[in-house]
């Protein structure tokens, strides 16, 4: 399956040299080049430096028949990812399931992970819940003049410098922001999972492929809970070695934790604190084990199913998810049926479609 692209290398390096305006335009695109995703032919960023994708089979991916789309006319705020399954467009939060398989006690949780920011990237790229499809796009902040009046949009950039591993999310979970988190007790931010990819292969943004859960970092974010998972590629070669976060190098450990905590900094923030004792400081403490993480991820599947089972609250919260768009569709045409029957839309009693 071949699909057409944008380089994310060429989008960023335009949006840098002009100070990444909503105005830039980014250099002309090179000529579509294709790059081997587990035996499955896509068109991505593969002229983009740290981009690469590694060998066929790198990567186990989460669906058969799965390709993702990079489009865009040349600035980032045009960038977009799109996923697909066997040719027919699907969702990145609420059509890949959040565990590739079922793991019994004992054997290794197996989860799939959506690659958001490559490794050695800063663009701040994520799925949008608001947008039909949840494509992956540029996070975007708006640009306001001395009265407060927006101005434009610019696309995010993370001002720290280049993400230490591979950062992504874990489809159909959901971080409740209306209840607290049963670790916690702080509610949380609102997105699907994020985590953070430690295996040596650099999938791009937009694969989606089988990843191993080793633990995760409590993040106290804004008041808000913010787990960062932390996984490895399932068909890396080091995948077997670790079991758990405990297993993985202090060193692996530290740069995940001072990336997170240091990120604020370079804009003037305070460092960012952790759960349990809600400091800045890195103790063994903060990590949680592969058992933790397991009930932490059971806990956001658990909270999305209820999620998209409450379309009033889908509504309420401006997440596009289509199973409540068709029922908002039908709750539209009853209503206007009714109206007709009471005679509020100008006296014709008459039912709409059934004449």
């Amino acid at each position: 399956m071949k699909l057409s692209a944008v380089p994310l290398g060429a989008i960023l390096l335009g949006a840098l040299a002009s100070h990444a305006s909503a105005a830039d335009v980014a250099p002309a695109p090179s000529a579509e080049q294709p790059a081997a995703y587990a035996g499955v032919e896509v068109i991505g960023h593969s002229d983009a430096p740290q981009l690469a994708v590694g060998e066929e089979g790198a990567f186990a991916p989460a669906l058969p028949g799965f390709a993702f789309n990079a489009v865009g006319e040349g600035t980032p705020l045009d960038f977009a990812v799109t996923a697909a399954e066997n040719d027919a467009p699907i969702s990145y939060w609420h059509d890949i399931p959040a565990f590739a398989k079922q793991a019994a006690d004992g054997e290794p949780l197996i989860v799939n992970f959506v690659a958001e920011i490559p490794k050695g990237e800063i663009g701040k790229l994520e799925i949008i819940k608001e947008i039909e499809g949840n494509p992956i796009k540029f996070d975007r902040k708006d640009v306001k003049n001395m009265a407060g009046e927006v101005l434009y949009e610019r696309p995010r950039f993370v001002a720290y410098g280049a993400s230490p591993y591979t950062y992504g999310a874990i489809p159909q979970t959901w971080e409740n922001s209306l209840e607290a988190d049963p670790v916690t007790g702080i509610t949380g931010d609102n997105d699907p999972i994020d985590a953070y990819d430690i295996g040596s292969a650099v999938a791009e943004t937009g694969a989606v492929y089988q990843a191993k859960v080793l633990g995760a970092l409590g993040l106290i974010d804004d008041d808000e809970t913010d787990w960062k998972v932390i996984v490895i590629n399932a068909n890396d070669p080091d995948a077997a070695k670790y079991d758990s976060v405990e297993d993985l190098p202090e060193e692996v450990k530290e740069r995940v934790f001072t990336y997170v905590r240091d990120k604020p900094t370079a804009v003037g923030d305070p460092p960012s604190v952790f759960w349990p004792d809600l400091t800045d400081a890195y103790a063994p403490g903060v990590w949680k084990g592969k058992d933790e993480t397991k009930a932490i991820l059971d806990h956001t599947a658990e909270a999305y199913q209820k999620l998209v089972g409450d379309c009033a609250l889908v509504k309420e919260l401006e997440f596009a998810f289509p199973g409540c768009e068709e029922e908002s569709s039908e709750d539209t045409v009853e209503e206007e049926e009714q109206m007709v029957v009471t005679g509020q839309s100008g006296g014709n009693r008459k039912l709409l479609g059934k004449n």
